[in-house]
């Protein structure tokens, strides 16, 4: 035997032993090499199959008495040998027993070897050098001494452990290729790390120069030289890298750990490569109006240091998740200011790109494009035409080439913020721009557009779409600030508003959402083009799925303004469908809005992207407060008053929260929270009824004011005022509150008029109210919020919080408006420690967006209201 069993048993654990056996048996071990070192040790090396090949080695003892060394290339690693060594030492010892028992002892040592290993190589693949014959057989017990005729030449031997694992990289740039050389340098003896058929000899003036290969050093190489960015395991001492992020990521991450591991030599040709270089991508920009008047072109020049850029590999970078363009010869270069790139690139993607090479965008982009431009640190302008940059500096400016001139009557009764907001649609009607006008309730949003029509009468007839109740203010502010300015209403039978929309002379037609939505084919006839198209009270149009905004949409017209004080009530989706009829495609469509704005802004508080919102829409929309420009304009005092629920009131409220509470939380856990808004919207108007009046909820109590704290607070703000010789504007959502109100002020002798969604004759209501003998107004917020003007109010009650603060700034404006001499009061009843209180916390929320928006305000966060957000409505 070479060696005797119990040298496997002393390396290896049973199991170990027990798999190597079974790979054994299976034939599994091929290639086998014996060699004698020039120390006299003997090693045995081979491929051993099992789930991989593995090369594995043993380096027994001159005396084959101790197992000196083993090693594999497979990843076992818990201490002692692996089963591949195993296999391979009984492959070994196989090999002593078939040589010593021939029974040919007649036949020449070095025949009978070479014959018996010739059997061996046939069934199991062994194969041995000659220079190992000739040791082997000396080694061998049992086969007696080689006669000298027979043995072959001995050179000299030297022995080299190794000195070090070393890696050449080099570059292919044709193929985008990083070729690495892994080699084990045994002085003069190089071997591929891993080679498993590498003999590891040189022979050189007469020494044959031996590699003792350090095996495990080598595995570990190999270990460290798998997986990601490489292409695959390294095999025979080669391995690659291909591809811009394979390696980018090499030479940024792990070029930097292997120099500290290995040595490492660099061809010329990666050269470029070996580091990373970090400048910050600068641009030059060209731009000129284009042929057509609502286009305008543009081009770029990208430079990264002294490196051209193309536009197509910002492009990638943009898309890719590292910051890096490459360079023509291969390098990489990171981009330091990568978020103003994307920014500025933004625009090419979303142009026409000219044969030319240039790129063509609406001309409602320029003014984002320059401000992007000039707040860019290393963006330039650096050419541009005349057209071009005087069109930029009246959008500064937001005012026409001309100042407006107005009628003497007209110019008199107009306030000089007034003049400017003219000015500023004369600006937009010149560039073919639409734009809100996002003044303050109560500064005349009406009275300007009037102006405006006026201005630009000689253009064409236009046509004024808003609520249904506000048709006669239009003709009533008309006739009284531009009697000049012929308008016609369009009402009556269908073949009426036929007739007038087809052949009326007027300068404005005047029409209602709902009758627009039914004679939109008879606005889109070509003999009924509009040189202007106003929507009053914009937010009607704020949910663009609805039938109003898709037909507002379809209106013939040269110009679209938007008037609303109210651009965003509810959320940035409502700002979308308002700019989508003025402007298609300047805010994208609604899923690219949606994922570039709303989401990030709602569910993150992006402000980042707030802030690009905020600028992209400046120069379209324009909003003044009335505390910037009615200086003259008397104080609103807002007071919240908490209002105790009486008795009667407190029972109803604590029996209905615990009924309602268990119907909706069971309602969300069967059908979730989208599909239960229903259940939840009821619960909640039930229980703000009650806080109301209890009898709003149960028709058998009395409908006195003992049973509601909140209306015996009520009647008492009401005497009071009225006593002093104030009027009230009361405002309540529930008519059923207002119709239980009336008969107690007619009780108490106080005169009072109504409007609701009910009143026929709204004008009628409004003129009872001037009288001195009627002192409250009773208003449903939704009715009465609008279009109406009761400056002869100095005192606002809001009977019940709604979700939306802008409706109730609106609703209390009818009385804080231009006209108003005295400071206005405003009431807002709260029922104490009712669902009521947690109404004011989501105001607020409401109130944070509208106020980021409009302002220059940090903090928002418009997202719709969640389960989250309701849930706790319902804790007694």
């Amino acid at each position: 035997m070479l060696f005797p069993d119990r040298l496997l048993n002393g390396i290896a654990d049973p199991p170990s032993r027990q798999r190597g056996a079974q790979y054994f048996r299976e034939g599994a071990v091929r290639d086998v090499t014996v060699r004698s070192l020039p120390d006299g040790r003997i090693e045995v090396c081979g491929l051993v199959d099992g789930s991989d090949t593995y090369a594995s080695s043993l380096t027994f003892s001159p005396s084959l008495d101790r197992i000196a060394d083993y090693a594999c290339t497979c990843p076992y690693d818990w201490g002692g040998a692996c089963k591949h060594v195993v296999a391979l030492g009984l492959a070994a010892q196989l090999l002593n027993a078939d040589l010593i028992s021939d029974d040919r002892r007649e036949e020449g040592m070095e025949d009978r070897i070479r014959r018996v290993l010739g059997d061996l190589a046939q069934r199991k693949g062994f194969r041995l050098s000659r220079t190992d014959l000739a040791s082997l057989s000396r080694e061998l017990a049992g086969i007696g001494a080689v006669p000298a005729a027979d043995r072959p030449p001995f050179e000299r031997i030297a022995a080299h452990p190794l000195d070090a694992i070393v890696l050449r990289l080099s570059y292919a740039p044709a193929e985008d290729r990083v070729d690495i050389a892994a080699e084990a340098r045994h002085g003069p003896v190089v071997v591929p790390v891993g080679a498993v058929d590498e003999a590891g000899t040189l022979e050189r003036d007469g020494v044959t120069h031996v590699a003792r290969r350090n095996l495990r050093a080598e595995n570990i190489c190999q270990r460290r030289l798998s997986g990601w960015p490489f292409d695959g395991a390294l095999a025979q001492g080669r391995l690659s890298v291909s591809g811009d992020d394979r390696i980018y990521w090499f030479v940024e991450n792990i070029l930097p750990e292997i120099k500290r591991e290995y040595k490492v030599e660099i061809d010329p040709s990666f050269e470029p490569l070996r580091s990373v270089r970090r400048e910050r991508v600068e641009t030059d920009w060209k731009t000129r109006a284009a042929s057509g008047i609502d286009f305008f072109e543009f081009s770029a020049e990208w430079h990264a240091g002294k490196t051209d850029v193309t536009i197509d590999e910002l492009r990638k970078m943009a898309r890719s998740p590292e910051p890096y363009v490459r360079g023509p010869d291969g390098s990489f270069i990171v981009c330091d200011n990568r978020k103003e790139v994307e920014r500025l690139l933004a625009f090419a993607d979303r142009a026409k790109k000219l044969p030319s090479g240039a790129f063509r965008l609406r001309l409602f982009d320029a003014p984002e494009l320059m401000e992007a431009i000039e707040s860019t640190k290393g963006a330039r302008l650096r050419e541009t035409t005349d057209a071009f940059r005087a069109l930029i500096e009246r959008v500064h400016r937001g005012a026409p080439v001309a100042p407006p001139s107005f009628p003497r009557r007209l110019a008199r009764a107009l306030r000089p913020y007034q003049k400017d907001g003219v000015a500023w649609g004369l600006f937009l009607q010149e560039c073919r721009f639409g734009g809100i006008l996002a003044d303050d309730m109560g500064l005349g949003k009406t009275l300007q557009a009037l102006a405006l029509l006026r201005v630009s009468k000689r253009r064409g007839r236009s046509l004024v779409v808003c609520p249904k109740t506000l048709v006669h203010v239009w003709l009533r502010e008309a006739a009284a600030f531009t009697p000049e300015l012929s308008c016609a209403a369009v009402a009556g039978s269908a073949a009426e508003r036929k007739k007038t929309i087809a052949s009326s002379k007027a300068d404005v037609l005047i029409t209602s959402y709902s009758l627009l939505l039914r004679d939109i084919k008879e606005y889109r006839k070509d003999k009924g083009r509009f040189f202007a198209c106003v929507l009053d009270e914009a937010q009607a149009i704020k949910n663009a799925s609805t039938a109003a905004a898709k037909a507002v949409k379809l209106v013939p017209c040269d110009h679209r303004l938007a008037l609303t004080g109210t651009p965003l009530e509810n959320g940035l989706h409502e700002l979308w469908s308002i700019f989508d009829f003025l402007m298609p495609g300047f805010l994208a469509d609604a899923r690219t809005f949606r994922a570039r704005y709303e989401r990030p802004i709602a569910e993150h508080g992006d402000r980042a992207a707030l802030e690009e919102l905020r600028r992209k829409v400046r120069p379209f929309m324009l909003r003044r407060t009335k505390e910037s420009e009615l200086k003259e304009l008397p104080a609103k005092i807002e007071q919240t008053s908490l209002c105790e629920l009486a008795p009667e009131q407190l029972v109803a409220y604590a029996r209905a929260l615990e009924k309602v509470r268990g119907d909706v939380f069971r309602a969300v856990e069967a059908k979730g929270f989208k599909r239960s808004r229903i259940e939840i919207l009821a619960a909640l108007t039930r229980l703000r009824q009650i806080c109301n009046h209890p009898a709003l909820v149960d028709a058998r109590l009395p409908r006195s004011a003992a049973l509601s704290g909140k209306l015996e607070r009520a009647l008492e703000l009401v005497r009071e005022a009225v006593g002093g010789g104030h009027k009230v504007l009361l405002f309540s959502q529930f008519t059923s509150m207002l119709d239980l109100i009336r008969p107690l002020l007619d009780e108490h002798g106080i005169g009072h008029a109504t409007i609701e969604g009910k009143t026929r004759d709204r004008a009628a209501e409004a003129a009872r109210f001037a009288d001195p003998s009627v002192g409250v107004f009773l208003l449903s917020l939704k009715a009465g919020g609008t279009g109406l003007t009761l400056t002869e109010a100095d005192t606002v009650i809001l009977f019940d919080p709604w979700w939306n603060p802008m409706v109730e700034r609106q609703a209390m404006d009818r009385a804080h408006r231009i006209g108003q001499t005295k400071t206005v009061n405003v009431y807002r009843l709260i029922a104490e420690g009712t669902v009521e209180e947690k109404v004011l916390a989501l105001q607020k929320r409401k109130k944070d967006v509208f106020d980021a928006m409009m302002a220059d305000g940090t903090g928002v966060d418009p997202g719709k209201l969640t389960w989250n957000d309701l849930k706790g409505l319902f804790d007694a």
